[in-house]
């Protein structure tokens, strides 16, 4: 019930009050003293507390907002590959899985030596075996299965890395794939 009479007198003071910035002269009659200025500030402000206290005293209320679209985790292109190499980092003599990976990538590396080279399978096969298709002696000896033509300090560098060798030239090969597939020649 004091809501609605709050919210009555404030819609008659509201319409008083635009009546007196439209209209001065018909304002003029009513009381303005300090007085009377007192009396309406001490009244807005009881009310402000009179509501404050309410606020207080009142539970939240929340609105029911619908599900979100719901996010679908998509796997990540390589993902599979990086978890194979990271078993065999685990059990370091699995010539099985070694050969198959060598074989897939090798099958990713003769299709894109074909189209960047314009050759027959056979010679982008002959280029990975004999190690000739890429200037990097670690991507190329992860086809060659020889030790890389590179200098003694990177070869005994690659040796004492915390990754096995055969992951580290998988890796190398792989980049120098994408290299070719993307067409930049650095």
């Amino acid at each position: 019930m004091s809501g609605r009479i709050t919210a009555t007198l404030g819609a008659l003071l509201g319409v008083v009050g635009l009546v007196a910035i439209a209209a001065p002269g018909i304002t003029t009659p009513l009381p303005a003293g300090d007085g009377v200025v007192v009396a309406v500030g001490a009244v807005l402000l009881l009310g402000a507390l009179g509501q404050i206290q309410r606020r207080r005293t009142t539970e939240p209320g929340y609105a029911e907002t619908a599900d979100a679209e719901l996010a679908v985790d998509l796997p990540t292109p390589g993902d599979d590959l990086d978890r194979r190499l990271d078993r065999l980092a685990l059990t370091r003599f699995n010539e099985a899985e070694r050969h198959r990976l060598r074989e897939e990538v090798g099958e990713v590396a003769v299709a894109t030596l074909q189209r960047r080279e314009r050759c027959s399978a056979e010679e982008a096969e002959r280029a990975l075996s004999e190690g000739t298709w890429t200037d990097d002696p670690f991507a190329a000896a992860f086809f060659t299965g020889r030790a890389p033509e590179a200098d003694a300090t990177d070869r005994v560098r690659e040796l004492l890395h915390r990754e096995s060798p055969f992951k580290r030239r998988a890796i190398r090969a792989i980049g120098e794939i994408e290299r070719l597939l993307e067409g930049e020649d650095g």
